[in-house]
């Protein structure tokens, strides 16, 4: 066997292209990259600076015809709000355009500083998501939406890359089989090969949102966690962008918005709705959301607290399991029948009154939520178990009958409130177990559970 190394395939040097124009002055490739494409340009009748998209040789008749479809469709829509506009197009190849022109725009993401907010985010992703309901009415979807395609021109967010939309009455679009539509991260499930017919009628609305989300969080990277946002998962919390009410009702915006089933799925027209809802609704509160140049983290909860916390969340849950448990068997004789995970559309919530001190608008929300487990319904009841945690952790259980929608049959605690993982919070568990299952193996009608402390 020889010990010569193999010897690499030479590289061919890249095929130069003369991207100049009559009508405009090339200054250059736009950015570094494969997409040199696109190009810096000056217009020789103006001197206004524009960027030139081209189609180069030796493009694939499938990329052709999108060019063709692209440069038609913005040249058409010129002028339209939200959408960027076309200064200029190649006239001479008739409908098979080889360039059009474009204004230099910032991208969305770029028009964000130190002192914007989740705010700042939401009204223009509420713009933009106008636009696409717009569009999306009249059978155009656009397919590519993430930040990269998302700019700001003259004082207004816009759309560009119309490069693998599908347009109305067209085919559901120029693909290869099994080619992919889109972002990783951002596409929305049915997008993820084009082997399919559909032509992502909601699947602007499932990338729209994971774009929200990214630019929400400009120090977590640039893409979002992939699957449904889940309001009450680590990896799609809010929270560290302050105003926890807020950015809780924004969070189920997002979780109803990526929801995998199409049909489960918010239109772009509810979409749009909904962030303007919210906008209104806390448009006042606006000086509670913390700065993308402040700090990450709500006061006191610095990295090791949100260790704590974690480590908190772990025991706790592994602490509340053998009494459900043990309450399940109680109601129904089956140590297995219940589940754990609120689920606010089957009308979950608790209902009974605690006397927590408000924290916002919306009454009490706890810092750190809470674990919700429930025994499954058995003659009309169930049982619910809480875990409360607002750095420490307080627990309740309610008896709750015929829902959805519930109603409260009794209520047991709040237990004190206590450090996570003690002896003596375990000790607080156990006794409110106790009188749970008192009650239900004895009854004693018209008890009342006393009134716990405050936090």
């Amino acid at each position: 066997m020889s010990g010569r190394a193999p010897q690499r395939r030479r590289q061919q040097p890249r095929k130069s292209f003369d991207y100049g124009l009559p009508r405009w002055r090339d200054d250059g490739a736009l950015a570094r990259g494969p997409k040199d494409f696109v190009r810096r340009a000056t217009e020789v009748s103006s001197g206004r600076d524009g960027v030139v998209k081209h189609l180069t040789p030796g493009t694939s008749q499938v990329r052709r015809r999108r060019f063709y479809q692209e440069a038609l469709y913005m040249h058409r829509m010129n002028g339209t709000p939200g959408i960027l506009p076309v200064w200029d197009i190649d006239d001479a190849h008739g409908g098979e355009p080889r360039w059009y022109a474009m204004p230099r725009a910032r991208l969305l993401e770029h028009t964000l500083g130190d002192t914007s907010t989740v705010m700042d985010v939401v009204t223009p992703i509420a713009a933009l998501a106008q636009t696409l309901a717009a569009l999306a009415k009249e059978g155009t979807y656009h397919r590519d939406i993430k930040p990269a395609n998302l700019f700001w021109h003259d004082e207004a967010p816009v759309l560009a890359d119309f490069g693998i939309a599908a347009f109305a009455q067209s085919p559901a679009g120029l693909t290869r089989a099994g080619e992919k539509l889109g972002p990783a991260n951002f596409i929305a499930p049915e997008m993820r090969s084009a082997d399919s017919r559909d032509r992502g009628e909601r699947a602007d609305v499932y990338s729209l949102a994971k774009t929200l989300f990214v630019l929400a969080h400009p120090s977590r990277g640039s893409y979002p966690p992939d699957g449904t946002h889940r309001v009450d998962a680590e990896e799609f919390s809010l929270w560290a962008l302050g105003s926890g009410n807020a950015t809780l009702a924004l969070g189920h915006v997002l979780e109803a918005a990526t929801q995998f089933q199409v049909r489960d799925r918010l239109t772009m027209v509810d979409l749009h709705a909904e962030l303007r809802a919210w906008l209104e609704r806390y448009a006042g509160d606006a000086f509670r959301f913390t700065p993308f140049g402040g700090p990450r983290y709500r006061k006191g909860w610095g990295p090791d607290l949100l260790d704590r916390h974690r480590r908190d969340v772990e025991a706790t849950r592994a602490m509340m399991v053998p009494y459900i448990r043990r309450i399940a068997e109680a109601l129904a004789g089956d140590a297995d029948a219940w589940s754990e995970g609120i689920d606010h559309s089957s009308g979950d919530t608790t209902l009974g009154e605690y006397g927590w001190s408000p924290n916002g608008d919306d009454g009490f929300i706890p810092d750190g939520g809470a674990l919700w487990m429930a025994t499954h319904l058995h003659q009309g009841r169930r049982i619910v178990l809480e875990a409360v945690l607002d750095q420490d952790v307080c627990f309740l259980a309610e008896a709750q009958r015929g829902g959805p929608p519930w109603t409260l049959d009794q209520q047991w605690g709040h237990t004190p409130w206590h450090r996570a993982r003690m002896p003596r919070t375990r000790d607080q568990l156990q006794q409110l177990t106790d009188e749970v299952v008192t009650w239900l193996t004895h009854p004693s009608p018209g008890a009342e559970a006393a009134a716990g402390p405050e936090p």
